[in-house]
């Protein structure tokens, strides 16, 4: 074979090999239930993630003798994800800027929500103090924006918290 043959045989097998993968591109039909169908997607909502973070002010212990969670936790607001701050839950503390300004607001996990209550660090009869960290993680409802009536806000999409873990970290020095 001479060297223009050869030239010419390779750019025909390299244009074979670079239109092959463009037909299998198109678009596949939706199933029913899939992205496609939105009225399937709409029957339930969604559960996201709820975080916030904090320093202690107050913590009260559950009473094993009885059926109902009596726990509750107290803390000072630092830090809060997106969907914490547009719950609805947390206070917006400066109402001049732009968003939800959480630092510095009271949260309470409130009694009655089953969470597990994690202790990090404490040694032998060290209990929570005031000033220890707290990392509060639950799950919040969320109403997608397209199955929500038009005009409806993110604090109205976004149900009520379910708090499942509340760790508390030892911050002072131990005794």
């Amino acid at each position: 074979m001479n060297k223009h043959t050869r030239g010419l045989a390779a750019a025909v097998a390299a244009g074979a090999l670079l239109a092959v993968p463009v037909t299998g591109q198109a678009a596949k039909p939706s199933k029913p239930g899939k992205r496609g169908s939105s009225a399937a997607s709409c029957t339930k909502p969604h559960n996201v993630g709820f975080r916030v973070t904090g320093t202690l002010v107050s913590v009260t212990a559950d009473d094993p003798t009885t059926p109902a969670s009596e726990a509750t936790v107290t803390l000072t607001v630092r830090s809060a994800n997106r969907h914490a701050r547009h719950s609805g839950e947390i206070a917006d503390q400066n109402a001049a800027r732009r968003g939800v300004q959480v630092r510095g607001a009271s949260f309470t996990v409130p009694a009655g929500d089953a969470f597990v209550l994690r202790l990090r660090g404490y040694e032998g009869t060290d209990t929570p103090s005031v000033g220890d960290r707290v990392k509060v993680h639950g799950r919040i409802a969320l109403t997608k924006r397209r199955c929500a009536p038009a005009g409806t806000s993110i604090a109205d999409r976004l149900g009520a918290v379910d708090v499942r873990r509340v760790t508390i970290s030892d911050r002072d020095p131990d005794a």
